[in-house]
């Protein structure tokens, strides 16, 4: 009888499956009534580690309904690589008692040092929703948004960028700019403060829900008369706001936002300088990337390489020289990005850039009060 022999690269292609089939079991099956951990791999940033926690209402898959979405953006202090660290507050805390909530929960944990405001992360996000609403029977006309602190700001901040996105937003203690209302008018926002917070100043809501209203969006604010920073314990367990984002829905008739698959982000460096007096606690820290093509990544991130302690210091440096005031709020973000990219141009390619590419920040943050006095100058 004549003998089959088996081609030439077969033995490694069984022990490839095998170690795919070993990852697959190892790994956390979403199971309804259950949150799991699980990890997004980003086509725009394949090097971050992006995990989450995912929940399934516990009669997810029974029938036909579409469910609705919630994403929940935590605060600074869950920021890092224990997924743990995001069930401490709020929904993913919540799920673990309540197999019966009505929502499909993504909750994604920051990078410590990385902020949820900065415009990589926010990719992050949108290309985590888009995967969800891929992957599971969810439905896209009632996806949510809420975050306390660092994710209130967030809220804001993901609402803006991706418009459209999303039928609702509960931002607590949190904040954004005032400047991208127009952007926020289709999207019903309920907004959390505590009267007595001294970590997030109350008129940072109140400056949102005002704008938003003055551009003919719907906005309204709870404010807890004796609450510090935590205003998210008593919003958390508040049935009526669940009442309330379960009876929202998208009304936008345009197709979902994407998030554009042709997108890729290189790290270039963080910048962080101490402004004004240490007890003020002011401060300025960016963390600064090259947004380019997916087919040009490969070459932009290896003319970068040699030259990424230059850039740095060069950013640094013009952050440096310009007045507090400068770098405030949009304007200031947008005016920072543009000295960037002409830093970039003169550095990288000596100013003739021949690689189409734009600055993201990954983080972008001032703390501002009057006129401020730079601690300490950059390092030559």
């Amino acid at each position: 009888m004549k003998m089959i022999r088996s081609p030439r690269w077969f033995p490694a292609f069984l022990l490839t499956c095998c170690v795919l089939l070993s990852n697959v079991l190892k790994a956390d099956e979403p199971i309804p009534g259950k949150q799991v951990e699980q990890h997004l791999v980003s086509t725009a940033l394949p090097e971050q580690k992006f995990g989450y926690l995912l929940f399934l209402p516990k009669d997810y898959g029974k029938d036909h309904r579409k469910w609705p979405v919630m994403m929940f953006l935590h605060g600074s202090g869950e920021r890092g690589g224990d997924l743990n660290l995001v069930k401490v507050h709020g929904p993913p805390k919540l799920v673990e008692s309540r197999p019966d909530f009505p929502f499909i929960v993504v909750s994604p944990q920051c990078p410590k040092d990385h902020s949820w405001n900065g415009e990589v992360q926010t990719h992050l996000l949108a290309e985590l929703l888009d995967s969800v609403l891929t992957r599971f029977t969810a439905d896209p006309q009632r996806v949510v948004v809420t975050g306390l602190s660092m994710g209130g700001f967030g809220s804001w901040t993901l609402a803006a960028r991706y418009l459209g996105r999303f039928a609702a937003a509960v931002p607590i203690c949190g904040g954004g700019d005032p400047e991208t209302a127009d952007q926020l008018n289709s999207v019903p926002f309920w907004v959390f403060h505590g009267a007595k917070d001294t970590g997030v100043p109350l008129k940072l809501s109140e400056e949102m829900v005002a704008a938003v209203q003055k551009a003919g969006g719907q906005a309204k604010l709870t404010v807890y008369p004796e609450a510090g920073h935590d205003s998210w314990t008593e919003t958390y367990k508040n049935e009526a706001v669940y009442d309330w984002l379960l009876a929202q829905r998208r009304t936008a008739p345009a197709p979902l936002p994407t998030v554009n698959p042709h997108i890729s982000f290189t790290r270039i460096g963080n910048i962080e300088l101490k402004l004004g007096k240490p007890e003020e606690k002011n401060s300025f820290a960016a963390t600064v990337y090259f947004s380019t093509s997916t087919a040009r990544a490969t070459d932009l991130q290896a003319r970068i390489a040699p030259q990424r302690e230059q850039l740095t210091a060069a950013i640094l440096a013009w952050v440096y020289s310009e007045p507090v005031e400068h770098l405030v709020g949009q304007a200031g973000r947008e005016r920072t990005r543009v000295a960037a990219k002409e830093l970039c141009e003169r550095i990288v390619f000596n100013g003739r850039p021949d690689v189409p590419f734009d600055v993201a920040f990954d983080m972008y943050f001032v703390r501002h009060k009057g006129v401020l006095k730079l601690e300490e100058k950059p390092k030559k």
